[in-house]
């Protein structure tokens, strides 16, 4: 009797700590992303404060100066601690209470806010996964101080909490609970999905979803489009693209790397570092604003990547919003690569849809999601994304297009110090 007890307090805890986790985390995600939806709406209203993009490099740089530069790698930070999680069984000896804390949630909060106000070219995960961290932590420490209070110890199982904030905040993002789980449980090793988190880690997802939708949540809006039926015609067809766009996002990350490298290694001063990128991007988007007569690059990009999938884009948008993308990871804001991923792959599939003579929706569609795969090192996630939130049908095509893009991507990705399969 006293294993079946101790069995229950076991599935009973994990339970309690992905709803609660999951709680906190889509209330805090439904306000950040009002708020980034809010300034986005505000940026479009008053093109004139894309002028200002200087003084956003120049104020994030300094809010991480005065708080801590460590807070800007808080997802590797988490990405350790998940993977090294066996070798911090004592709390005191983990990396987390200086790094994943209620203080990096809100610098994310306000340095994506900044990003999003000026209109740099940025997206809102990242800040969204770090405040998720946050989220967790904040349950992690009142389990800890309960646990005192009542004279038990304390079981340090951050690695769950961390995974359930991760998936939670994800989810409620892309409205992708599916895809929150898989988040969640594979985003530190790729290599294997971690099973025995599974139930916090769903419950934590499923529970941030709904507590979004129900405050109300602004995600990436999709247009209805054609799909590619699965024949022997179109498996080639995609087979190639995904290849295609997997090597593409070996040069998505590889542009980031070497244009933020270029000037931290020339600049030694911290504002001029981030103050050079910063006058760049200005310059490229004055530069897109004659031709569009809007700056459709800037920003987080969702009018842009309906745009793409409906065939009112041009042959160069990837392009442009990748080398905007790219300057402004350099300045130093925050925000995140992953909506800048899945609209330079629509791009990219556009494109290629004319050099395949297919439909241009379902590529770009694809093209988005292979490039996000490549990019993440998640394939299981871009499939279940795929699914949930642009509502593909035609699953075969889909796996294929995710598989073979995360294949072809090789060691890069915007997540460092993950564990992948070939390393």
């Amino acid at each position: 009797m006293g294993k079946v007890g101790l069995g229950h307090q076991y599935w009973v805890g994990k339970c309690l700590r992905g709803l609660f986790t999951g709680l906190i985390t889509g209330a805090l995600i439904s306000l950040y992303s009002q708020t980034i939806s809010l300034l986005t709406r505000l940026n479009q209203s008053l093109p004139f404060l894309v002028f200002l993009i200087p003084l956003g490099a120049v104020l994030t740089q300094y809010l991480f100066k005065v708080f801590g530069e460590r807070y800007r790698n808080s997802t590797t930070s988490a990405i350790d601690e998940i993977n090294n999680h066996k070798d911090h069984r004592n709390w005191a000896e983990s990396q987390i209470p200086d790094t994943i804390s209620p203080l990096m949630g809100l610098l994310a909060y306000l340095g994506a806010s900044i990003t999003h106000l000026v209109g740099a070219s940025g997206g809102k995960e990242g800040a969204g996964v770090q405040i998720g961290l946050a989220s967790a932590s904040v349950v992690e420490h009142v389990e800890a101080w309960g646990n005192r209070r009542l004279g038990r110890e304390h079981d340090n199982r951050s690695d769950y909490y961390l995974m359930c904030g991760a998936g939670a905040a994800f989810a409620a993002l892309f409205n992708a609970p599916i895809a929150g789980v898989f988040f969640g449980t594979q985003l530190a090793s790729p290599r294997a999905t971690r099973l025995d988190a599974y139930l916090p880690v769903t419950i934590s997802s499923f529970t941030a979803v709904l507590l979004s939708q129900a405050i109300g949540i602004h995600v990436l809006e999709i247009p209805l489009y054609l799909e590619l039926e699965f024949s022997a015609r179109n498996l080639f067809y995609v087979s190639l693209f995904a290849i295609l766009t997997g090597l593409y996002s070996r040069l998505f990350c590889f542009v980031l790397h070497r244009i933020r490298d270029f000037f931290r290694k020339r600049v030694s001063s911290p504002y001029l570092v981030v103050l050079w990128p910063s006058l760049v991007l200005l310059l490229l988007s004055l530069a897109t604003w004659p031709i569009f007569d809007t700056f459709r690059y800037n920003g987080l990009g969702g009018d842009l990547l309906y745009d793409i999938i409906i065939g009112r884009a041009s042959q160069l948008d990837d392009l442009i919003k990748l080398a905007l993308v790219a300057f402004t990871f350099a300045a130093g804001f925050v925000g995140g690569e992953v909506v800048p991923l899945i609209i330079v792959g629509a791009g990219f599939g556009m494109s290629m849809s004319h050099l395949f003579n297919v439909p241009l929706s379902p590529f770009a569609v694809l093209g988005s999601l292979g490039m996000l795969s490549g990019g993440t090192n998640l394939p299981i996630v871009c499939f279940a994304l795929g699914l949930e939130l642009f509502g593909y049908r035609e699953p075969c095509l889909l796996f294929i297009m995710v598989t073979l893009s995360f294949v072809a991507s090789g060691h890069s990705g915007i997540y460092s110090h993950q564990r992948l399969p070939y390393r």
